[in-house]
C-alpha cells in the first residue's frame, strides 16, 4: 500500500529565476560584450565591465532566492515537512542503500514519510519510505568528506526505526522536529 505525503512549497520566483538564469545571462552577456561595448571601450574594458555586472546581478539574485528560499523551507518545517538526506549506515559499503538519497520528509506521529527528489527544482518522485518507531540516538560527527548531497549547515542525526538504523541528515528546524517525534 502507497503510503501518502504532503507536497513540499513549491519553488518561488526568485528560486525559479536562479535556477534558470545561468544561460540566459551568460548569452546576454556574451552578446552586451561584444556587440555593444566592444566599440566605444575596446575588447579587454568591456569584458570586464560585462563580467562585473554580471557577477553583480548574479549575487543579488542570489541574495534574493536565499531569502526566499529560508522561508519557504521552515514554513515546510511547520507543516512536519523537512528537507533533507538519508542513508542506511549498516548497508554494505559501496551499496547503493550506503549512499546519501537526498529529498523530503514528513515527520508525523513518531514516523518519518521518505520521497526522494531527482533535480535541484525537482518535486518528490518516486516512491515513499515509511518508517516508524522512531527512537534517537543523537547527533552523528560528519565524515571528513563531506558527501555532495549534503548542504553546508546540515547535521546528522541516528534514528532507529521499525527497519533498521537510519541517518538522517538535515538542518537546524528538521532536526529540532525530528527530536520532538523520537522516543
Amino acid at each position: 500500500m502507497a503510503a501518502d505525503m504532503q507536497k513540499p512549497s513549491p519553488p518561488g520566483r526568485w528560486e525559479k529565476a536562479l535556477t534558470r538564469s545561468y544561460w540566459w545571462i551568460l548569452f546576454v552577456g556574451i552578446l552586451v560584450s561584444s556587440i555593444i561595448l566592444r566599440e566605444p571601450l575596446g575588447f579587454w574594458p568591456s569584458v570586464a565591465l560585462t563580467v562585473a555586472v554580471m557577477c553583480a546581478f548574479t549575487l543579488v539574485l542570489a541574495r534574493l532566492a536565499t531569502s526566499e528560499r529560508e522561508a519557504r523551507l521552515l514554513r515546510d518545517v511547520e507543516r512536519g515537512l523537512i528537507e533533507c538526506a538519508i542513508r542506511y549506515p549498516k548497508a554494505l559499503p559501496g551499496s547503493l542503500s550506503s549512499r546519501w538519497e537526498r529529498g523530503f520528509a514528513e515527520v508525523n506521529n513518531g514516523t518519518i514519510k521518505f520521497q526522494p527528489v531527482f533535480g535541484e527544482m525537482g518535486s518528490p518522485t518516486g516512491s515513499v519510505r515509511k518508517f516508524g518507531e522512531l527512537s534517537s540516538h543523537g547527533l552523528v560527527d560528519l565524515p571528513r568528506k563531506k558527501p555532495a548531497e549534503l548542504k553546508r549547515s546540515w547535521k546528522i542525526a541516528a534514528i532507529g526505526t521499525d527497519k533498521g538504523e537510519l541517518e538522517v541528515a538535515t538542518g537546524e528546524a528538521g532536526l529540532t522536529l525530528l527530536s520532538r517525534h523520537a522516543v
